[in-house]
């Protein structure tokens, strides 16, 4: 009996799978980050730009007509761009209104100050503030700025905030749960569910964020600026803050101290101020 001949990749074809690898990774590193990305037609543009190049040098090399390339190509632009399409079209209308309270756990509070059954919980970073009654209340101050204002009503949970530029002017604002922009920005507000707000970017990262987990407690991210005091930025077990500004971007942040309490109370100026080491600027 003949023996089987043993099979081997073609030189090419070991190439065209690296290839199809390293568009994988780049694709994976263009999406990857500390929030996913939502699905909008840029996103769509890339993926379909960089499969579509990648065919198109495919077929080249195998010496495949033009005008079957020029067909793959435009079928797979037309596939991406039609898919979307009617995704798109099948998608229930983004929220609007109040932020209705979802069903999530309250966070952590080691506070000596503990929500009654009206009271709100605010978390941001490590730090917590109990709201006494429905509002508004101002949570978080950066320097000499309010940050955002949160009120409860019989409908939901309503967000007004105003973000400041590097020259102390309104660069846009949040006025209840609207985006409204001063100038032209890189940013969109987005509303992936009921109870969720979030501003993002042109790199998908939040500008804010702010949950109604559920109706006793709300939890806010985000990167906050007052003047020339160094941008806050809250996560969630932490905030970021200090550091010296080099080209506008902060670096060498320290964290603040955390694990600071609070009450305020309608109408009230209490609430946490974040302080940040004033760095030279560049």
């Amino acid at each position: 009996m003949k023996a089987l001949p043993s099979w081997r990749p073609a030189r090419r074809d070991v190439f065209t799978g690296l290839r199809v690898l390293v568009c994988g990774l780049l694709l994976w590193a263009f999406m990857a980050g500390g929030f996913s990305p939502a699905v909008r037609m840029p996103v769509v543009l890339a993926v379909a730009t960089v499969f579509g190049v990648l065919v198109v040098y495919e077929l080249y090399i195998r010496d495949v007509p033009q005008g079957w390339v020029l067909a793959a190509l435009l079928a797979i632009l037309g596939t991406s761009l039609g898919g979307y399409a009617v995704w798109l079209h099948l998608q229930p209308p983004a929220p609007t209104g109040p932020l209705q309270p979802a069903h999530d756990p309250s966070p952590e509070n080691d506070c000596p100050q503990k929500p009654g059954p009206r009271d709100l919980l605010v978390a941001f970073g490590t730090d917590r503030v109990v709201a006494r009654g429905d509002g508004p209340i101002t949570p978080i101050y950066v320097a000499d700025c309010p940050a955002l204002s949160l009120k409860r009503g019989r409908d939901g949970l309503m967000v007004n905030a105003s973000f400041y530029d590097w020259n102390n002017d309104i660069a846009f604002r949040i006025e209840n749960n609207i985006y409204e922009p001063f100038a032209p920005l890189q940013l969109y507000a987005w509303r992936p569910d009921p109870s969720t707000l979030i501003v993002l970017d042109r790199f998908e990262k939040e500008v804010l964020y702010v949950r109604y987990l559920n109706p006793r407690a709300v939890r806010i991210r985000g990167r906050f600026l007052c003047g020339e005091a160094p941008q806050a930025v809250i996560h969630d077990n932490q905030i970021l803050v200090g550091g010296v500004r080099m080209n506008g971007v902060f670096i060498g942040q320290r964290r603040t101290m955390g694990h600071v309490c609070a009450t305020v109370s309608a109408g009230s100026e209490g609430g946490i101020t974040i302080l940040g080491q004033l760095g030279k600027l560049f």
